[in-house]
């Protein structure tokens, strides 16, 4: 197999073959490439993440007439990388009174609806997860999960002020997702399929010539959403 055709499959024999070369059963040395596959994909988008979360809050502040991140190393690029290590030692508490179960739930499903998005979204013709049929419907499934973290979270809490706002945001992402969610027929409309692949392979003139206004609609509706929880958490 011609490893410019198909690179990531010639690397996963590869690697499988050496698991297997150590005396590993053939089925788990396929899991276990599976599994260090879907790792560095997480790890890829993690390292990628902490820089998007430099430029948005770059962006943001100069929305709101600040400088942003200037402190750690050059132009604050640091500054992400101390945020984590925040993260990591701030204490982790529940709220007295709160469904604990749910309430530790909800940011976990709220990082996993953004990450499970990556399993259908082609990075090549041949470098993707699964070429699923329905993956645009896969997408949007995915990533209603979002919202429900954020009621989540607000319900478990025992909180009315905590429920109240949680109701407000799903509120104002609702209102954005819906026309990215209309946008998203067109593709679908003009290629024939769901399956992101398909999508992709099928233009042969862009879709954002085809259809510029829905191409604007979607990239406002999309920053729109970001921004909003972005203004929320400076």
């Amino acid at each position: 197999m011609n490893f410019w055709n198909d690179p990531l499959k010639v690397a996963a024999d590869w690697l499988s073959g050496v698991f297997v070369g150590w005396g590993m059963n053939a089925v788990f040395a396929n899991v276990l490439v599976a599994f260090l596959g879907i790792l560095m994909l997480i790890t890829i988008l993690m390292v990628v993440d902490i820089f998007l979360v430099w430029i948005e809050r770059k962006v943001v502040a100069r929305f709101q007439d600040r400088i942003g991140p200037n402190r750690l190393g050059p132009f604050g690029l640091i500054q992400p990388f101390a945020d984590i290590i925040k993260l990591m030692i701030k204490e982790d508490t529940t709220p007295d009174g709160a469904d604990k179960v749910v309430y530790n739930l909800a940011p976990m499903l709220s990082m996993m609806s953004v990450l499970i998005l990556w399993a259908v979204v082609p990075l090549a013709p041949v470098m993707l997860g699964v070429d699923l049929n329905a993956g645009a419907l896969f997408i949007i499934a995915a990533g209603s999960i979002g919202t429900l973290s954020i009621i989540m979270a607000g319900w478990s809490s025992n909180n009315k002020f905590s429920v109240i706002g949680a109701f407000r945001q799903v509120a104002v992402m609702v209102s954005f997702e819906i026309p990215m969610l209309a946008v998203l027929l067109i593709p679908t409309i003009f290629s024939g399929s769901m399956g992101m692949n398909t999508i992709i392979q099928s233009q042969n003139i862009w879709y954002v010539f085809l259809s510029p206004l829905a191409a604007l609609i979607f990239l406002i509706a999309a920053i729109a959403g970001v921004g909003t929880r972005a203004l929320r958490s400076c």
